[in-house]
């Protein structure tokens, strides 16, 4: 086996790319971090971390953190791998709180760095990944239209994404996120005499992209406008990529089903982990 860093999102996309879009959808977090980076998308470029773990020329495991506290793997074709991306995380992200990946990978590599740090991993959400092709018809939706965001919308949108964040355990300025995403046209809105739900989409790949910051505030949930909102921009997505993809916690079946019922379906299971006392 042998570990490769690589300086680069860019020089990291020339040589792992093939692997990964064999699962595309599956990979499309990193495929998409990767691309916005290499793109000059985004920030963190200079600090990102890629690396692959090969056995002979063929490639059998990939990591990425774009991120201090966050290390993101791929499914690994072989678990001798993992051993090795563990101890070169370890020296790479001194950071690193969560692990994160699809399972059964991300259970074993957390399992691995927690060992190697002297704590416990313990499970932080449990999540699964969806891929949508096309949306299914949809009787019976509110009122309203999706429109881009616009600076206008910065003060309602920065306390949204604050929220979002802290359900997800995301880090970061909530109002950079609302700017950064608002300034280049990935934040939409559901407008229905005023702004009632909202959704991103983000992590361009060569086929398709990722649904994110899906939020309605909880004075307004439940009269269907996350479910409007998610598939008109999710049909929106569609009329220039093959697919549109997202992630969802599987401890919270209504999102679940409102994304199935738009035409999502899975197509693996994935977890986050933390890997250090806190």
């Amino acid at each position: 086996m042998n570990l490769q860093r690589y300086p680069s999102a860019a020089a990291f996309l020339e040589v792992a790319g093939p692997f990964l879009l064999r699962a595309e959808a599956e990979n499309s977090l990193i495929l998409g971090i990767a691309g916005d980076l290499a793109r000059g998308a985004g920030p963190g470029a200079t600090t990102a971390y890629f690396a692959t773990v090969r056995d002979g020329e063929e490639i059998c495991l990939c990591a990425f953190s774009s991120v201090p506290s966050k290390v993101g793997l791929t499914q690994a074709s072989d678990r001798a791998a993992l051993p090795l991306l563990a101890t070169d995380v370890i020296e790479a992200c001194p950071g690193m709180q969560v692990v994160l990946g699809p399972e059964p990978t991300a259970l074993s590599f957390a399992g691995l760095v927690a060992k190697q740090l002297g704590t416990i991993p313990r499970p932080w959400m449990s999540q699964r990944i969806h891929e949508l092709r096309a949306v299914e018809p949809l009787p019976d939706l509110p009122a309203g239209r999706l429109r881009p965001a616009d600076i206008g919308d910065m003060g309602l949108l920065t306390q949204w994404v604050a929220e979002f964040m802290v359900h997800a355990g995301e880090q970061g300025d909530a109002a950079e996120v609302a700017r950064d995403r608002i300034s280049r046209g990935l934040l939409h809105v559901w407008e229905d005499g005023e702004v009632v739900s909202m959704a991103a989409w983000t992590g361009q790949t060569p086929n398709g992209v990722r649904i994110s910051l899906v939020y309605t505030p909880e004075s307004l949930r439940g009269r269907g406008y996350a479910t409007a909102c998610v598939a008109a921009l999710s049909r929106k997505m569609l009329q220039v990529n093959r697919y549109c993809c997202l992630y969802t916690d599987l401890a919270n079946p209504t999102s679940n089903a409102i994304y199935y019922r738009i035409g999502y379906r899975p197509v693996c299971d994935a977890a986050v982990y933390s890997v250090r006392d806190t």
